[in-house]
């Protein structure tokens, strides 16, 4: 057993009126969308002062270089609440999280390691529309209301319909009773997606790993693009096939572009597509989530090799198949897995030659370097004549180096 925090994804429906029939609070539509704007709008501010000061450092030839934290964003925060009363229309927690978003993404810029782009405004399109509540005190819980169906309480907010599985249900009954110390409520994250509302909870609880009858083996997995994925013990794992769901994403994207997007038809076409591209997110998570507690319920020990995913997109032939199939999501569902399930987990580095090295007599062969030679899928050995299978091959040698970096580390 092992205490994992755990993501689940329930759908929330939020009435057009503040208050029900006895006036208690209810979550409305109206609420969401302030609570969404005032994130929007906290983060914006600080940043827009942020850059203010910044270029008076310039100005006064002082470096461009601005530490971001918590202590200078408080302040910030207390300027904007003295002179904007709406802001007290929002949930307390809401408001800091904006602000940690903020330094989160100022970390980020200043990482060498990371390489991100410097922080950018939000806007109304283009962006996720979401704010998040902490749970403090059990003010984010499940509570019956009046006529003894189950509903979320939020705090500030109120009370406000939902709809999951009976599993998520269950924990999430067990979450809110605060004499239960197997799992709890950590924080909510309320989202729109496509004029759709969910609350994301983030629960902290026990995990207790599947039983498994039989031998676990040690596996080194190869992303690819023909191929979702090669184990070292031959299996394939295949791309799912979206075609149907791509087409259709394309034919109304189509329609989109030739009306106004303040036209019926626009909007017809624009419901069309959410549904469609929805539809495919779904199928392909179902499809990863089943191939990958597979793969981990059956392994002891799992290397992968840590490829360079945005170099992949930057190529015109892998780049639609890659943004298709998404193969990091992939990974990271492999990753979390194994930490939930205490797997040993290993990522071999990028610049690792798994693809030229032979398996069998480890030598290198540089005939098969490079980007123009990804057509070559088999090949031979020329110092001991070994046939190969590439993405095979590749399998075998990533889970070699992760045995030989789990040794090293272990020393």
């Amino acid at each position: 057993m092992k205490v994992v925090n755990k993501n689940i994804k329930v759908r929330i429906y939020p009435s057009k009126a503040d208050k029900n029939d006895k006036g208690e609070n209810i979550v409305s539509i109206n609420k969401i969308e302030s609570n969404i704007g005032i994130h929007r709008f906290i983060y914006n501010h600080e940043l827009a002062l942020i850059n203010y000061f910044k270029s008076l450092l310039v100005q006064h030839g002082y470096g461009d270089k601005v530490i971001v934290n918590d202590s200078s964003c408080n302040m910030l925060l207390k300027m904007l609440r003295a002179e904007n009363s709406f802001l007290e229309k929002a949930e307390s927690s809401s408001r800091q999280q904006s602000q940690r978003n903020l330094i989160q993404a100022f970390k980020r810029y200043y990482n060498p390691n990371l390489k991100s782009n410097y922080p950018v405004f939000k806007h109304k399109r283009n962006v996720k529309d979401n704010f998040r509540i902490i749970n403090n005190n059990n003010n984010v819980r499940i509570q019956k209301n009046r006529y003894g169906f189950e509903q979320i309480k939020l705090a500030k907010l109120g009370l406000i319909k939902f709809k999951t599985s009976k599993e998520y249900r269950e924990l999430l009954r067990k979450a809110s009773n605060t004499n239960d110390s197997t799992a709890k409520i950590k924080h909510v994250t309320i989202k729109k997606e496509n004029t759709k509302y969910y609350a994301v909870f983030n629960i902290e609880c026990i995990h207790t790993p599947d039983r498994i009858i039989g031998p676990r083996q040690q596996i080194g997995i190869d992303i690819g693009c023909s191929k979702l994925a090669v184990l070292s013990n031959e299996k394939e794992i295949p791309n799912l096939n979206l075609t149907e769901e791509t087409e259709k994403i394309i034919h109304y994207q189509k329609i989109m572009s030739h009306h106004n997007p303040k036209s019926i038809r626009y909007k017809k076409a624009q419901k069309q597509y959410n549904k469609w591209y929805k539809k495919l997110i779904n199928k392909r998570n179902d499809y990863y989530n089943k191939q990958t507690a597979d793969i981990v319920k059956n392994s002891c020990f799992i290397a992968v090799q840590n490829e360079n995913i945005i170099a992949w997109k930057h190529n015109k032939y892998l780049s639609r198949g890659i943004q298709l199939n998404a193969p990091r999501t992939f990974m990271d569902q492999i990753e979390y897995k194994c930490d939930w399930n205490d797997i040993e987990f290993i990522k071999v580095p990028k610049n690792f030659p798994s693809t030229q090295i032979c398996s069998k007599c480890k030598k290198q062969n540089k005939k098969i370097k490079g980007q123009e030679n990804l057509g070559i899928r088999e090949w031979d050995c020329p110092y001991c004549n070994t046939h190969h299978d590439r993405d095979v091959n590749s399998s075998i040698n990533i889970l070699r180096r992760g045995l030989e970096l789990a040794g090293a580390a272990g020393q």
